[in-house]
């Protein structure tokens, strides 16, 4: 017969768990309503994705990193944001070691959670140094070596040539992809890049590659909404904290102070049509 020990623990522990859990998602309920005195932890991570998202501390850690900041910080949050590579980043917020991923389109996770507020707008444009080369459609790619980052949603289109054609394409990866992929169409290596006018802007003008990196063409067909995407390990903390976004980018969006913050980065609100950020000649 089993001892009174082994039936109860278990029985305890358990019921435990279900406290501790039950706490925290009504400590994350009263910070939606606001300021709470005890600070809750909110992890970000993605990879290097200026304008995005930088170097963590820094004064320009991205306006993604600041909008997330100026919202969950007058709340009595703690924000964490990490720098990881794309596929760590993922896997991190997929598991629930972190809670928010920068830069998500809703298909190319469908299992994490969304805020219904985008982060903007994400479009597949194309560049290179040669005057000579557009980018017309998939078939533009069959004379040229590209460079992608591995782990960065791309249409389907986009992946299929990669598996059909891999001697056309140079693949990288790590946080800091997206510069060394510059880097390496600068010295020739590759002849086309996959991008957004934004990031490829970014990078090409801290590289002083702005006179020479061209916009060759952009897939329209290709662009769609990007957002915040919320660990799907634990649904409930998620949807409390896209809501807390929700309500936060209204704030930051109507009293003028989003506009300010996009300021800084030479960026322009996406809600008024536009793609948001700016770069080279492109799209």
């Amino acid at each position: 017969m089993p001892t009174m020990e082994t039936e109860t623990v278990p029985f305890f522990r358990a019921r435990a768990g279900r406290l501790a859990r039950c706490l925290a998602l009504c400590l994350l309920a009263l910070a939606a309503a606001g300021p709470v005195a005890a600070q809750e932890r909110v992890v970000v991570v993605s990879d290097t994705w200026m304008p995005y998202n930088g170097a963590p501390g820094s004064a320009r850690e991205g306006y993604a990193v600041e909008m997330l900041r100026a919202v969950f910080e007058r709340r009595g949050f703690a924000v964490e944001y990490r720098r990881l590579p794309r596929k760590r980043a993922v896997s991190d917020v997929r598991s629930g070691q972190a809670d928010i991923l920068i830069g998500v389109t809703r298909d190319e996770l469908p299992d994490f959670v969304f805020p219904e507020t985008s982060l903007g707008q994400s479009e597949l444009c194309f560049f290179t140094l040669d005057p000579g080369w557009r980018f017309t459609g998939p078939e533009s790619l069959s004379g040229v070596v590209t460079g992608y980052v591995q782990g960065h949603d791309y249409p389907r289109w986009f992946l299929d040539d990669v598996r059909r054609h891999p001697e056309r394409f140079h693949g990288l990866h790590g946080e800091d992809a997206s510069v060394r992929l510059l880097a390496m169409l600068a010295e020739g290596r590759v002849q086309a890049i996959p991008g957004s006018r934004a990031v490829i802007g970014y990078y090409a003008q801290r590289a002083d590659l702005l006179d020479r990196v061209l916009l060759a063409g952009c897939s329209k067909a290709d662009a769609r909404e990007l957002f915040f995407g919320l660990s799907p390990a634990n649904t409930d903390r998620s949807r409390i904290l896209a809501d807390i976004l929700d309500k936060g980018m209204y704030t930051l969006r109507n009293t003028g102070q989003l506009n300010h913050l996009l300021i800084k980065y030479g960026l322009k609100d996406w809600a008024g049509g536009g793609p948001g950020p700016t770069g080279p000649s492109r799209d």
